[in-house]
Parts: structure tokens; sequence; C-alpha cells
């Protein structure tokens, strides 16, 4: 392997993971880092655990990837949303033509299958329980924190990749280049994950399966999407502050 075929990826992640396969497949030498300990021990604590309403531009990354039958097996067709009113009324708007669906899939799931098949390859190499500390442009070096020790490691490769999510190491040392454009907003809203389980025979609770459940009330809304194992998990969405109906009041 030469050396211009290395490539550091930070973050192991959905895109993270995803990218090291594809890099893999092209035949580099991929280094991944990931600041959470490996979830194939650990389990799935990524912070952002709603599920995924996948659609083609989906499909097609996983189909490429290599596991698309595997996730087909536990991704739920939702053919359009189930709105319920606050009567008790409910209303289905499809979401296209007969047949046509987006799909309810696990976030934790998909990573935890994405990690598998990307470890299936000699020329991947994980390191879990690492947080990027930031990137040398000029010379093509990412330094590492060894989380549970504090040691830290730097590592040069031609390509790096910043896979790592929503306060990006990576990003962070491209803010500091001369001229670089970037903006940043945040929403007025936050969620609450939360859990509507199975019947005690394994069955959901809720009829209707193959749709996406909204309770929109003014201004807050609550979403359930369905799991194979007949759980829903739901997404509560409220203001930070402001009103009776806000997380500064809960």
């Amino acid at each position: 392997m030469t050396a211009n075929k290395k490539a550091i990826v930070a973050g192991g992640g959905l895109v993270g993971a995803l990218w090291a396969i594809f890099m893999a497949k092209r035949g580099y030498d991929v280094e991944v880092f990931e600041q959470r300990s490996d979830m194939r021990i650990a389990g799935y604590s990524g912070g952002r655990s709603i599920n995924l309403a996948m659609s083609e531009r989906g499909w097609k990354a996983v189909r490429k990837a290599g596991i698309e039958d595997k996730i087909r097996k536990v991704a739920i067709p939702m053919y359009g949303r189930m709105i319920h009113s606050l009567s008790g009324e409910l209303a289905f708007q499809p979401y296209g033509e007969a047949g046509q669906a987006i799909y309810s899939v696990s976030r934790g799931g998909l990573n935890l299958e994405l990690l598998r098949i990307a470890d299936r390859f000699e020329n991947v190499k994980f390191h879990f329980d690492h947080k990027c500390r930031g990137v040398d442009l000029d010379n093509n070096i990412a330094a590492f924190e060894h989380i549970p020790t504090g040691d830290r490691i730097q590592m040069q490769a031609p390509l790096i990749f910043g896979t790592d999510g929503a306060f990006s190491a990576v990003r962070n040392s491209m803010l500091k280049r001369p001229r670089f454009n970037y903006s940043q907003s945040f929403l007025d809203y936050g969620y609450k994950e939360l859990t509507i389980p199975a019947t005690d025979d394994g069955r959901h609770a809720m009829p209707n399966l193959n749709a996406l459940h909204i309770w929109p009330r003014h201004n807050f809304m609550l979403i359930a999407l369905p799991n194979a194992d007949g759980s829903f998990t739901c997404t509560l969405f409220l203001p930070f502050e402001g009103g009776e109906d806000a997380f500064d009041q809960a």
C-alpha cells in the first residue's frame, strides 16, 4: 500500500462508518477515530437516537455498503403521516403514490451494522474512546485524545475527513483559516425521546403500523415511528423556553 493511499476519518457514526467502507473498497488504509466506546460492546449511546425516516437516497447508500438486505428485514415502511387530532380523530396523509413509502430504521441499529461491515475490511482500523482535538491543516496531522487515560496521539495522512458531528473539531480547526466562511444558527426547539413499548404479546400498541404518527399541538409536537420489536420510538418537540409548554417549565 502506497503512502498516499491512507485516510483518517474523525467520527465513527453513520457517516464515518459508511465512508470508511467506501474508502476501504477503493483500496485505502483507513484509520477511524470515535469518541464513544465501541457500541458493539457498550451498546448505543449516541445522543441522537431519533429513528431515521429513510428514503431512496438512504437506501442507495446502504445498498453500496452491501447491507441493504439486512436493513430491509428490520425497516418498517411508512406510507404516510397519521395525524392525531385533539378530538382523537385520525387523518391519513399519504407521502406519495400507492406503494411509495419512507422507512423507519433504528439509527443505532444501522450504525451497528455499518461498524460491523467496515470492521471486516483488513484495511480499516477503529480507535474508540478517542476524541479529536484538532487538525493541523498545513501538515495533514490530526490530534486525538484517548478519553480514559488522557493520552494524546497525532496521526498524519494525505486525506482527513471530518465526520465528527455538530461540534466538529475538524471544522473548528478550519474556522481558524483566513477567510473561511462559516455560519451557525440554533433552533428554538429541543426534543426528548420517549417510548411506547410493545404489548405483552409483542405487538404494536397502536394500530396503523405503517405510518409516521404525529400529534400536532400548536407550538409543540409529538411523533412516533414504529420499530421491528413492537415498540414505537417517540420524540417530543418543545420550545426551550417561553410559555407553559416549554422545557424550562417541565
